[in-house]
């Protein structure tokens, strides 16, 4: 596993870097967003919908898939962004700088536990969901209620190695909700792939999930 090669652009040329699902995209107004539906009326009273938005997992071209936020988890709305429009974009591994013990917000902690075990590991990470939109973004959005939702990032299959981060997230009091990003494939969750991989896990991919297992370290697809 190489995790520093995860993203291949280090560039500030938002129109030209590589966007990724969960980067989160900061763009001047909402008159730069393409709805394909209908605009939900929370957006214009919504703060965290104004100037960020979330990278959705779809296919991303010169419109990039985003999903905007409201003031509660029912306040969800999909549509896109033109590249050229986008100001800046935030990527979880960009927040773990962002976590310390001196710092006063209920999830912290825990966090600080993630990082400690992660970097025993050697991955690639970072927070999502709630927890990583407030981080980015400074705008409050989450709850003491708020799931503790990560992105741990990997170029191929090691499952002696997923094996062992699953036993030492698990040995943490709080529940995590732990997705493994595999490098030009899609997303797992950490649990399905731990109970099921010689079976049959779910793989969420740009064009929709796939049911896979592992066998010698590779990833085959499973017929229905």
């Amino acid at each position: 596993i190489r995790p520093k090669s995860f993203y291949s652009s280090e560039r500030d040329d938002w129109s030209a870097m590589e966007i990724k699902v969960h980067d989160i995209v900061r763009f001047q107004t909402s008159e730069h967003l393409v709805h394909f539906t209908e605009i939900p009326d929370w957006i214009a009273q919504a703060k965290s919908a104004q100037n960020y938005a979330v990278v959705r997992r779809m296919p991303i071209t010169e419109k990039v898939p985003i999903g905007l936020r409201g003031n509660n988890r029912k306040e969800r709305h999909a549509c896109f962004i033109n590249r050229e429009a986008i100001m800046e974009v935030i990527r979880p591994t960009d927040l773990v700088g962002k976590i310390n013990s001196g710092r006063a917000e209920h999830y912290m902690s825990t966090l600080n536990d993630v990082k400690r075990i992660i970097a025993e590991h050697r991955l690639l990470w970072g927070p999502t969901g709630s927890i990583g939109f407030e981080l980015a973004t400074g705008i409050k959005v989450t709850t003491p209620y708020s799931d503790y939702d990560i992105a741990i990032y990997i170029e191929e299959i090691d499952t002696a190695v997923l094996e062992k981060l699953f036993i030492s997230l698990n040995s943490l009091e709080t529940k995590l909700d732990v997705q493994i990003e595999l490098k030009n494939v899609g997303s797992f969750i950490l649990l399905d792939f731990i109970k099921n991989y010689s079976s049959g896990f779910l793989i969420r991919t740009i064009h929709g999930p796939q049911l896979c297992k592992v066998q010698n370290q590779t990833i085959s697809f499973v017929s229905s």
